[in-house]
């Protein structure tokens, strides 16, 4: 069965096109260059990211090792998430197991075992009660921190799953994989509401925005779709050059300028914005990109990679397309 960290991680040690500029780029100080995910505190001055079977904390200002959490896993971390306050993190990792911790104090709250496959995407609810995790080979598990118990294993999807999400209000859940579906479930019953049919190839990613009207997700067909969820239809379809790992949409965009970001399998960073892209080539896989609050209105973004670590860069050192 075709795997997603597999395939990455193939395509990852192969030789990309060197860089087509100097970006200025910042390089956090990381054991491993294969940074597999990525998140970012509540106001967004610190982000974790996972380095072999350990998290590291930076400050995002000044780029320092804040911390570091150790013990939870006996093999690689694969996917990372902090609650809404940012009091718990939560990880999930190829030896199958989640780990819930708590932030401040650097200790496991939680470890959840279930699981059989690979943990390959972790999120929390918006009211920091439960999490919602999926696997390579294809449940999705609703977890009670508190209560300590599975809630729901959603096993819809045929193939494994490489994307889950909660709406904002806590009121949906996205799950998305290999199938090319993504799918969506009421919380208060867990019934299928809809399935979103659009992609031709694995999606990625997925995110929720615009108050949940929206949905954006992108995948291995190259498209960048973005859903009109009171219609369970297209919104906005663009298609790019090669396959999109990841994506990110500023949910504060009081302006409406509708930018995102993408990363690619061949290294390509690209910010959308009203009148065209910024774009950065760096040398390996994108597995991560997060839009960085700045009160300045400047774009900043946190790139993982595949192979050249974790990096901070400005979009004012990428150049412009149309």
């Amino acid at each position: 069965m075709k795997y997603l960290y597999s395939i990455i991680f193939l395509f990852s040690v192969i030789s990309f096109a060197s860089a087509k500029g100097k970006y200025d780029e910042t390089v956090f100080s990381t054991e491993s260059k294969f940074i597999y995910d990525a998140c970012l505190s509540e106001h967004g001055t610190v982000i974790v990211c996972t380095d072999n079977d350990v998290l590291k904390v930076f400050s995002i200002k000044n780029k320092t090792l804040l911390g570091s959490f150790t013990g939870g896993h006996k093999n690689k971390i694969l996917c990372v998430a902090l609650s809404s306050d940012s009091s718990m993190m939560a990880s999930g990792g190829s030896d199958s197991t989640v780990v819930i911790w708590d932030f401040n104090t650097h200790t496991i709250i939680r470890r959840i075992t279930f699981a059989t496959g690979k943990i390959t995407s972790i999120k929390f609810s918006p009211d920091n009660q439960f999490i919602l995790f999926g696997c390579s080979n294809s449940p999705a598990y609703l977890y009670n921190i508190k209560e300590q118990k599975k809630v729901y294993e959603f096993t819809d999807q045929k193939m494994d799953i490489t994307s889950v999400a909660f709406s904002s209000n806590g009121s949906l859940i996205a799950i998305a994989g290999g199938d090319k579906i993504i799918r969506l479930y009421n919380t208060s019953d867990f019934r299928l509401k809809s399935k979103l049919k659009g992609h031709t190839n694995w999606v990625r990613s997925i995110s929720f925005y615009n108050h949940d009207q929206n949905l954006i997700s992108c995948g291995d067909d190259k498209k960048i779709i973005q859903w009109n969820l009171s219609k369970h239809d297209y919104k906005k379809t663009q298609t790019h050059k090669d396959w999109i790992l990841c994506v990110d949409i500023d949910d504060n965009d009081i302006n409406k300028n509708n930018i995102y970001v993408i990363g690619t399998m061949n290294g390509s960073v690209k910010i959308n914005y009203s009148f065209g892209f910024y774009e950065a080539k760096l040398n390996s896989p994108i597995s991560k990109v997060l839009l960085l609050p700045n009160e300045f209105g400047l774009i900043e973004i946190a790139i993982a990679t595949l192979g050249s670590g974790l990096m901070h860069i400005s979009a004012a050192k990428m150049f412009m397309s149309k």
